[in-house]
């Protein structure tokens, strides 16, 4: 199981805004996370997502007009004012406080059962994951929903277990304006992908495509220019501008603790560090196993610490079977396996490695003890 990690890793409220524009800001929103973590220690994590090499097109800025000039005026006098008294102290209302955001989208998530993962419908009635079984032809606009599916049973990554209900029609229109395919040189991967598009009377259409460049992009009849570009850019964007605006996901949702933790159940869009909700200590010495659930807090201090000190790094052979899996709210995960006094993890284009403080160190160790 170690040798498959690392196989993985080397290869690896105002007015709402117009859908163009909010998947435009989730594209500016992930290089400026690529610029950040890359003046850190050349960090890059969610990523999307092994997966998530996750470098974005240039996308044009909107044109801001500049600020009308401000004449200033003399300031008035004024009498002083006298200090309040207990009374009205006690009387005038308390600060403000502002209010929770308010959801532009709401989208519940809908994970498989049995244990398998993914969302359901990427999952046939034989409890099969889709591929390309319903690529049929070419793809009509309309559709209620797109749901974006993986294979993790061929160590890949899992999608996201909700669907994508804004700018459906954006994702069909991307598709079908990529040029016809010149190129599908690249090497099979894990990393696959399926995204199937539901319909109000029922029909299931799909596409399916690869995260690298030089691969194919095909509805079953039309063979188009896959690439990273399109994924990260045209897929994995939508996904993530959907989650800006809907905040959260309607409900509560409590993924199951596997332990031996594999791979494969890592997410295929971006973990951010620091949006982690959660997760569990996962000790196995290959006999037995044991997940410890982490407090929210110690989850994200995880998250924050690693994000803040983790470098590039070659993974080591050294350690086990230890895993701390932390989670978001969409029920994303990320794996940090230990190696001997480091954890490695997957960053966006490249494996890389957290060395806690020794006090910090100490706690986690305590927690694959038991």
């Amino acid at each position: 199981m170690n040798d498959n990690f690392h196989d993985l890793f080397k290869q690896s409220v105002p007015e709402a805004p117009s859908p163009q524009g909010w998947v435009q800001g989730a594209r500016r929103k992930r290089r400026n996370r690529q610029v950040v973590a890359g003046g850190v220690a050349a960090l890059v994590v969610a990523g999307v997502a092994v997966p998530l090499a996750l470098n974005l097109t240039g996308t044009a800025e909107p044109i801001v007009a500049s600020p009308e000039p401000v004449v200033t005026s003399p300031e008035p006098t004024r009498s002083p004012t006298p200090a309040p008294t207990m009374t009205a102290l006690r009387e005038s209302p308390g600060p403000t406080v502002d209010p929770a955001p308010t959801p532009e989208v709401e989208v519940s998530l809908a994970p498989a059962n049995d244990g398998r993962l993914g969302a359901i419908t990427c999952y046939n009635e034989a409890h099969e994951p889709v591929r390309d079984w319903i690529n049929i032809g070419t793809i009509p606009t309309g559709a209620a929903r797109a749901w974006l599916c993986t294979n993790p049973d061929n160590y890949g990554t899992v999608g996201p277990l909700e669907p994508l209900v804004a700018d459906v029609d954006g994702l069909i229109e991307a598709l079908y304006a990529q040029p016809e395919l010149t190129d599908d040189s690249a090497k099979e991967s894990a990393e696959a992908y399926t995204v199937i598009f539901e319909y109000d009377d029922g029909r299931k259409m799909s596409f399916t495509g690869d995260v690298q460049d030089a691969t194919q992009l095909t509805d079953g009849e039309n063979l188009l220019q896959g690439s990273e570009a399109f994924f990260h850019d045209e897929v994995a964007a939508r996904w993530e501008a959907q989650r800006e605006l809907a905040v959260a996901p309607v409900g509560e949702y409590v993924p199951a603790r596997e332990c031996p933790a594999v791979s494969y159940q890592q997410a295929l869009l971006p973990v951010s560090l620091e949006e982690i909700t959660g997760g569990y200590a996962c000790a196995s010495d290959g006999e037995t196993s044991r997940a410890t659930e982490l407090t929210e807090s110690l989850a994200a201090q995880i998250g924050r610490e690693a994000l803040a000190n983790a470098v590039p790094v070659e993974a080591s052979e050294e350690g086990g079977n230890d895993v701390l899996v932390l989670a978001n709210d969409w029920g994303d995960q990320i794996q940090l396996r230990k190696a001997g006094e480091r954890y490695e993890f997957r960053g966006d284009d490249s494996l890389v490695g957290w060395t806690p403080s020794p006090e910090f160190a100490a706690e986690l160790d305590a927690l694959f003890a038991g």
